[in-house]
């Protein structure tokens, strides 16, 4: 469940730094969500203000990388079981509730022919995997009167959570690898950095072809939101 050591005893034996508390980043989320929220009001003035899942994606690919790092660098490591109990803790609770009151509120309030759509959505929503699912049921996302789904919203954290498996597994296998060998050892960032590299081009490319040939279904895929992702992992 951990990657192997790449310091000493003396180094893994520091205490793990605080995460900082970034004022900037907080504020670029506050316009993010307020771009995002005038969109759904309908407010002309931003058309575009989807825009800020954008800056959602990015953010998020800078912040886990900075939190992944921090844990290498300081413990030589990155222990997976940490790392998801981590994300249990904090998504779990609000989910289970989320769940919850979807499931009461189809029942009072839906037609019985939605509830197998909606059985369906909470399912794939629990497996982190509604994005795939919307894409295949052909969802427009913007589409004027379509029955949205009540946990479409789940679709972006979906494509969030399938980076969260992804990520720190190709950490802990750079670090395995950099651990067998002294020579890479030091240069465990630049082979972690050129791997987003090699994920991010054609990211890029295939998200500049699919959102031509099919934007619904680039909007909500990880294959063309791995771009944005990783344009945040780089700086990190």
């Amino acid at each position: 469940m951990t990657s192997p050591p790449l310091v000493d005893r003396a180094t893994s034996a520091r205490e793990k730094p605080a995460t900082p508390f970034r004022t900037d980043i907080q504020g670029l989320r506050a316009v993010a969500v307020g771009l995002v929220l005038l969109f759904h009001a309908g407010v002309d003035a931003v058309p575009g203000g989807f825009v800020g899942v954008d800056v959602f994606f990015v953010i998020s690919g800078f912040l886990i990388t900075g939190l992944i790092l921090r844990e290498v660098r300081s413990t030589g490591r990155l222990s997976l079981r940490r790392f998801y109990a981590r994300r249990a803790r904090r998504l779990l609770p609000a989910t289970a509730l989320v769940f919850a009151a979807v499931a009461v509120l189809t029942v009072l309030l839906l037609p019985v022919t939605r509830w197998k759509h909606v059985a369906e959505d909470l399912a794939a929503s629990s497996l982190y995997v509604v994005n795939w699912k919307l894409a295949d049921r052909a969802t427009d996302y913007f589409a004027d009167g379509a029955a949205a789904s009540p946990l479409q919203h789940f679709w972006s954290l979906a494509i969030e959570e399938q980076f969260y498996v992804a990520w720190p597994l190709l950490v802990v296998l750079v670090t395995f690898i950099a651990s067998r060998t002294t020579r890479w050892r030091a240069k465990i960032e630049l082979i972690l950095g050129a791997s987003i590299a090699l994920i991010l081009v054609p990211s890029l490319v295939w998200s500049i072809y699919l959102t031509d040939t099919s934007p619904g279904d680039a909007y909500r895929v990880p294959t063309t939101r791995s771009t944005e992702l990783a344009l945040g992992q780089l700086p990190a």
